[in-house]
Parts: structure tokens; sequence; C-alpha cells
């Protein structure tokens, strides 16, 4: 198969991951169960864990299913941040698994939701829908045809519901400073990065914004998509749409107050945001110039896809580590997704940290001016 049948493959399974979000968001049943796990004051203390983990989850599982069946040389190497067991309340430790067909995942998943078939039937049959690329919103940039990876030495991150907090509670807090959504279900993100497993670099990225615009108590997304390989690039946005420099910065709640005393300084006006995916779709969408972020609280799922889109269009998530130990002409380290077998478990989430942080831009000179600000700080 081609690659950019694959492309389109990834389009078509992150709809049918932002279909399965909106689903437990929109189905009253399911929205009960995800509502119940919100307080632990309200949690059964032998529930197998909540219901969002399974939906993040199935989500992940259902993306490894897809692509995996469909594309055997990258198999092997996708991988996701949640772990697919489950304990229900009998003691029984179950896999979270796709099955052959929907009747065989329905049984599997009311396992798991000690016997509560509505909701597994609800699930099942949206893991088993097949999906066609129109139902796809990508905006107006045709696919690549002549798209040429090298699929064996490829590798992926998924994760398959990113700033789920907000995925929970949906409270809306709009920014009066740019188009920018400080919280609520319009930061909810579906992110899928492939990269170089040679290199580290990331090479294709899928952002999925399940909740994007909203008629008659209907959620609709819409899916950006990037690819970047040996010099050559394609954007599904419009380089006229996010080119303009607005001196506008995201940044996470509670950031480092030198860091905000210092771009202040230099005339940026500053949003604080949900979700690390939310966040680098603003800055790739161009309601905000640039992401900086101290902190070592995200991680290589939460990165790879959207720096693959930045990378599309000429820029670049630079590593924060690179940036302070700068030694004369050294340039500065784009995050590289390479860390030995992200399958060992032993090695922790830190392993795929992205340690001290990083500064995110689709701008080359933003990128540059932001180095220059940060250096130093810590």
């Amino acid at each position: 198969m081609s690659s950019s049948y694959f492309l389109e493959s990834l389009l078509k399974v992150s709809e049918k991951a932002a279909n399965i979000a909106r689903v437990c968001r929109q189905n009253q049943h399911l929205f009960k169960l995800l509502v119940q796990e919100k307080k632990n004051e309200e949690k059964n203390p032998r529930f197998f864990q909540d219901f969002k983990t399974l939906a993040d989850v199935l989500i992940q599982e259902t993306v490894k299913h897809d692509i995996g069946n469909q594309f055997s040389d990258i198999a092997g190497h996708i991988y996701g941040e949640e772990t697919n067991s489950f304990t229900n309340t009998l003691g029984d430790t179950i896999t979270v698994e796709v099955q052959k067909d929907q009747d065989s995942t329905a049984a599997l998943l009311s396992k798991v939701l000690d016997g509560d078939t509505i909701a597994a039937n609800l699930l099942a049959s949206e893991v088993h829908r097949d999906m066609v690329l129109a139902e796809v919103d990508t905006g107006s940039v045709p696919l690549p045809l002549n798209l040429e990876l090298p699929l064996k030495s490829m590798a992926m991150w998924v994760d398959p519901i990113d700033s789920t907090a907000e995925y929970i509670s949906g409270e809306e807090i709009r920014s009066p400073v740019a188009d920018i959504f400080q919280s609520g279900l319009r930061c909810v993100t579906v992110l899928i990065g492939v990269f170089d497993r040679n290199t580290g670099t990331p090479v294709i990225g899928v952002i999925n914004q399940p909740f994007y615009r909203q008629d008659t108590n209907m959620w609709h997304g819409r899916c950006l998509w990037g690819v970047s390989y040996n010099g050559v690039n394609y954007c599904s946005l419009v380089p006229d749409q996010c080119d303009d420099i607005k001196k506008v910065v995201v940044l996470s709640r509670f950031e480092n107050s030198a860091l905000v005393s210092s771009l202040n300084c230099a005339g940026y006006s500053l949003v604080e945001a949900a979700g690390a995916g939310y966040k680098l779709l603003c800055v790739a969408d161009g309601c905000a110039d640039a992401f900086v972020l101290l902190k070592s609280s995200t991680y290589f799922w939460d990165t790879c896809g959207p720096h693959a889109l930045l990378r599309s269009m000429g820029g670049a998530i630079l590593d924060c580590k690179s940036i302070n130990c700068m030694e004369g002409n050294k340039l500065n380290k784009e995050i590289s997704y390479t860390c030995g077998d992200q399958k060992d478990t032993s090695l922790g989430m830190s392993a795929f940290s992205n340690k001290g942080g990083f500064v995110a831009s689709r701008d080359k000179q933003t990128l540059d001016k932001l180095v220059t600000l940060i250096t130093g700080l810590e």
C-alpha cells in the first residue's frame, strides 16, 4: 500500500477516535458513566478504574488495531500513553483489545463494564464502524498523491484524548486576547504522530479536534495534518491562514514567573489554555505565535503529532535543554522521539518526558527571538 493511503488511514482512524470521544459525551447513557467518575466520593471503590480511562484505552487500541491490520510494517511500533489492562469488580484482569467483529468486542467490553451491555454495544459499534475520508473535515488542501515513506523504519505515538479534565468538565472559557479557548471541550484533541525510529524526527502529524463547532446540540470536529520528510512538506493549512505575527504566546497554567515577566517585557500578550495538544494546535492555526513551556509536564505522545505538523509549515519544537546548554555556535535541537524500546514499561513515563520543556512555533524568526528571551531561565 502507498504512503498516501497510509496518511488517509491515519485521518480516518483519527475521526473514528473523535467519534468515540463525541459519543461518550453526547449519548446520555455513556455520559452518565463519564460524569459519575468525576468526583472521588461518588466512585465505587471496587469499580474497574474509571470510564474516562476506558474511553482513552479504547481509542488507543482502535488506532493500533486499524493501522496495524492495514500496515504490518508499523504494527509493532504503535505506542500510547495508556495500559490496556483493567480489573473488574470480580477481580478479573481483562486486556482491552479490539476483537475480530463487533459482537466479540462488545462481549469483551461488557466484562470490563460489569455487564453493562448497553454501553458495551454503543462503544463496539463505533469501534467497528467503517469510515470514509469524506466524513473527515480536513480542509480544502488535497492529500498528496505521490507520498512515499519507508514505513519499516517508522513508529507512532498516540494520545487518545488529550486534555481529559476538559473532556469531563466541559466548562468553556474564551480568552479576550485572541481566538483561543482557555478551557472547555474545544481544548480536547486526538493526537497521532509518526516518527523515524532511526533519527527520532517527526514525519507525519494529525491533530483531530472532536469538539470544534456545535449546532443543535451536536458537536462536529475538524482534522489538521502535516507531512515533513526529506525536505518535502505537505500541510492541510493554507499559508495565508496563519502567517500573521500576533505577538501572542500560549502558556500552561502556573508557568514560571520569570518567563512570564520576560515575555511581558518583550511585548507579548499571554494566554493560559488547557491541553498541550490544543495549545500547539493554536500555534499551527495562527491563533498564537508560540507555545513556551519550561516544565517537564508533557510527553512524546503530546508533542510528536503537532511537532510534525509545525515542521511541515516551516516551524519546529525546540528542546529547552539544548537552549540552556548551548556552547558557542551549537544549534538548538528539536525534540527527538527515539528513546530506547518504547515497549519497555520498566523505563517509566519519565523516559518519554519532554524534560525541561520546549518552545514551539510555526515561524523560525519567532523561535529565534524566544530562544534569546528564555536562555538562562529555569
